[in-house]
């Protein structure tokens, strides 16, 4: 049944996993609030969520605050905020000695910081209404990292644990809060995705040998489960923790 009079915040909007997931809800019958730091995209992206509401907002989130009332004038125009989906970050690979303490705090910034003062935003509105769903996408490096990805891999753990926080905060207001990890998936957050074809099928058949189901995930595998956690689909689940990973975390 098509969700309607309802609106989905989703930040990250503008390609990759953020894009999938905002077709999904526009499916629905969600209406769309997108946020991206890339307007053409953002409005590819629009175009692309038919028969239903979507406007965007293009602005980095780490000046959200410089952007606050442009977006909270959006959310005022639009059918009740609902959903939230955390979905914006950076990945930067680097061992010990190659990350400086400016890496740290980038990625501590995008990953996580961002997420927690967009939340800010939006939860005064979900206890008014004693509604709220938000979906964080961490990684399932924050379960098991690898060499090189320390700061990626300790800022997704951190998501984690915060998501876990806002479940507890939030149950009594009947606010939900619910965490994916997906693994490798073809999104331009990884170096392979632009590659030349031959290249790219080369990594990715390399890749493909990680997980248990013998293939990387698609863009699609991450929203599908995102508005499963997001919908009333899962109005019994809150501070679960998916993994969407083709079983890499496990083999």
């Amino acid at each position: 049944m098509a969700i309607k009079n309802q609106t989905a915040l989703i930040t990250g909007a503008s390609s990759g996993i953020g894009s999938e997931i905002a077709k999904k809800f526009a499916v629905q019958g969600y209406s769309l609030l997108l946020l991206g730091r890339d307007e053409k995209r953002l409005k590819k992206v629009q175009a692309q969520c038919k028969n239903t509401r979507a406007e965007y907002l293009a602005f980095d989130l780490l000046d959200l605050k410089q952007n606050s009332k442009a977006l909270s004038e959006k959310i005022k125009a639009m059918p009740p905020l609902t959903v939230l989906i955390n979905n914006a970050g950076l990945f930067k690979q680097g061992l010990l000695q190659e990350n400086t303490t400016a890496d740290w705090l980038l990625q501590f910034q995008v990953n996580l910081l961002s997420a927690v003062e967009l939340c800010k935003v939006v939860w005064p509105i979900f206890k008014k209404n004693k509604k709220g769903s938000i979906v964080n996408i961490s990684s399932t490096l924050a379960l098991k990292p690898t060499p090189g990805t320390g700061p990626y891999s300790a800022v997704k753990a951190a998501m984690i644990n915060w998501t876990q926080s806002l479940a507890q905060e939030g149950g009594k207001y009947n606010i939900r809060a619910n965490c994916i990890c997906p693994g490798i998936v073809d999104t331009p957050i990884h170096a392979f995705h632009s590659m030349p074809k031959i290249k790219k099928e080369k990594a990715i058949r390399e890749m493909a040998g990680y997980q248990l189901l013998a293939e990387i995930g698609e863009p699609t595998d991450v929203a599908e489960a995102t508005y499963f956690l997001a919908s009333e689909l899962s109005k019994w689940t809150t501070g679960s923790v998916l993994s969407v990973d083709g079983g890499i975390n496990i083999k």
